[in-house]
């Protein structure tokens, strides 16, 4: 037998629920907004040390209450509450851009299921020698372990993630001395929270000048960045860059040791508006090796350089950060081309439009390992360099000559009577190459092609003479120029010249100064401070007024007298040299 249960209704009661049918669902549903859930626990405590190298007690504070959201069919949003952000898919090796409200929050996550996709493309265009039996560059070393963390797939499951911040907000007021909060991203490894927050996660990436990266093992992996709030007189959003790769960093950066210069790059001299800086050697290959061959075959060249000034707050939010820096609009650009300077290949960098006697920043980026690779994508870049330019208007920065191709420095100049630098360096050029002539025909009086008992070496030949001739001509004959106001405490390396000219580059008179002076009648009649080396081609025709030569380099006349035969009779005289 079937049992039924009756309720009786009496009057009162029918009246008022069918009152409570009538209101509006808003006025008592809304209510659930505020409900709180259980909060999860987490089983990931084991997992933390091996992932991010910090105890629980640093995951970012107290574990914070979720809400629940409801989400009914006919009601606007605005009634019951904002929408939570969506949990977007990472996919492997595909970076995502994505803009972001300060003080908004999004959520990725790096599916266990995408991990385990297909392996990213290997690829690289520069020619590196994996297998080199010669010691690598540092240079060298940096690249070839961008190649080989592409070509040795991850076989434990690790995760690389990447993120750098692409633009931020910008200043509306000049002189806004804030400096901008960086993203924070919070990473969960727990299935309970797969939107982590900085009350609850298991693990922050720290960002620091808009570059952040982690390397971890994990199946599924949730991501929260959050952008932070900003302070008044800034206007804009941020954009950032998030990649998650199975098979090796997408962007590397190098930080180096702080205790040695690997930053790869070098500014090797400035004048009062650019500035000339090249990497060291790419590679020790020999120069008739195929590697030497294709770097200086490589155009264009593969790395850049960004020179920005470092009293630019905002801009230290994304000095870290490729993107950002391609993206920022005071950031100085470099012509770039590759040379051969002592002996080995290296790349030069040319910035111009600089301010005299100013500080500023450089920094080197590899853009693309490849052009078609999907691993390492991003690229890399080392930490940055600093220099200052120099103040007085008398040295100009001169290369690419056609015979002395290792100058590439400040020269003294006018530029008044010379304002064209590749002018100028032809005119310099061309004076060296006409003074090596007579040398020439001399070497062509030695046995250079013979038998070796009628060689003047067994360890040198004709061209190892040639070569260290024309590289102790070229610096002699074209002087490297400082400022005169530059420190002359080594005068052993820095000696004022041409201080019999009658004005300084400014228009300023030349003053006669009592003895002990740099200007005094004494100074005056010595032949190394009153003129420069080539007084017919410098102090009359070029004119740059006073100024100071850096000294050549001793090991330069070592090497002539080398590598030459004794019947050209080179000797050392070293007094005064570098």
């Amino acid at each position: 037998m079937r049992l039924s249960f009756y309720w009786p209704f009496s009057n009162i009661t029918t009246v008022i629920l069918a009152y409570l049918y009538c209101l509006p669902a808003h006025q008592f549903l809304a209510h659930a907004a505020d409900t709180d859930t259980v909060i999860y626990e987490d089983h990931n405590h084991h997992r933390l040390l091996n992932f991010f190298g910090q105890p629980d007690a640093l995951r970012g504070g107290q574990v914070k209450e979720t809400n629940y959201e409801p989400d009914f069919a006919g009601l606007d949003r605005g009634i019951i509450g904002r929408a939570q952000e969506e949990i977007k898919p990472l996919a492997n090796n595909a970076p995502q851009p994505r803009s972001i409200e300060p003080d908004d929050i999004q959520y990725w996550t790096f599916s266990k299921s995408n991990q385990q996709g297909p392996y990213g493309k290997f690829a690289s265009d520069l020619p590196l020698n994996l297998t080199a039996s010669t010691k690598r560059t540092c240079l060298e070393d940096d690249l070839n372990s961008l190649v080989e963390n592409q070509t040795t797939t991850s076989s434990t499951g690790q995760v690389w993630l990447s993120i750098s911040v692409c633009d931020q907000p910008t200043p509306t007021t000049a002189g806004a001395v804030d400096i901008l909060s960086q993203l924070e991203v919070y990473v969960s490894l727990d299935s309970k929270n797969p939107k982590p927050d900085k009350g609850r996660n298991d693990g922050i990436i720290r960002v620091e000048g808009g570059y952040g990266y982690v390397n971890l093992v994990s199946d599924d992996i949730w991501i929260g960045v959050r952008a932070p709030q900003v302070p008044t007189g800034f206007n804009g959003i941020y954009n950032y860059e998030l990649a998650a790769s199975t098979d090796a960093p997408y962007v590397t950066y190098f930080n180096g040791d702080p205790k040695i210069n690997d930053a790869q790059i070098t500014a090797w001299d400035t004048d009062s508006n650019s500035s000339i800086l090249w990497t060291g050697d790419i590679t020790n290959s020999l120069s008739n090796s195929t590697y030497f061959s294709q770097w200086m075959a490589m155009e264009p060249p593969p790395f850049k350089v960004y020179v920005y000034d470092p009293a630019d707050r905002n801009l230290q939010g994304i000095s870290r950060s490729i993107c950002g820096l391609r993206n920022y609009p005071k950031v100085q650009k470099s012509d770039n081309s590759m040379v051969k300077i002592g002996g080995q290949p290296k790349q030069l960098f040319y910035v111009n439009g600089l301010n005299r006697n100013s500080s500023y920043y450089a920094t080197m980026t590899l853009e693309k390992v490849s052009s078609n690779a999907t691993v390492g994508g991003g690229g890399a870049m080392w930490k940055s360099i600093n220099f200052t330019t120099k103040s007085d208007n008398n040295c100009q920065i001169i290369y690419n000559l056609p015979f002395c191709t290792d100058v590439a420095y400040a020269v003294p100049s006018n530029p008044f009577l010379h304002p064209n630098p590749t002018e100028l360096g032809l005119l310099y050029d061309t004076h060296a190459n006409e003074s090596y002539q007579n040398f020439s025909k001399s070497l062509q009086q030695i046995a250079c092609d013979t038998t070796d008992s009628a060689r003047y070496s067994l360890a040198r030949n004709c061209e190892d003479c040639d070569n260290a001739y024309k590289a102790w001509l070229c610096a002699v004959t074209i002087p490297r120029c400082e400022d005169f106001s530059a420190s002359s405490n080594d005068t052993r390396h820095l000696i004022p010249r041409n201080i019999n000219a009658t004005h300084f580059i400014n228009g300023t008179v030349v003053p006669t100064k009592p003895k002990g002076d740099i200007f005094s009648v004494e100074n005056k009649t010595k032949r190394h401070f009153a003129q420069s080396r080539n007084s017919l081609l410098i102090d009359e025709k070029i004119q740059p007024g006073p100024y100071k030569e850096m000294l050549p380099c001793k090991d330069l006349c070592y090497h002539l007298v080398q590598n030459c035969p004794a019947a050209l009779k080179f000797a050392l005289v070293l007094q005064l040299a570098g």
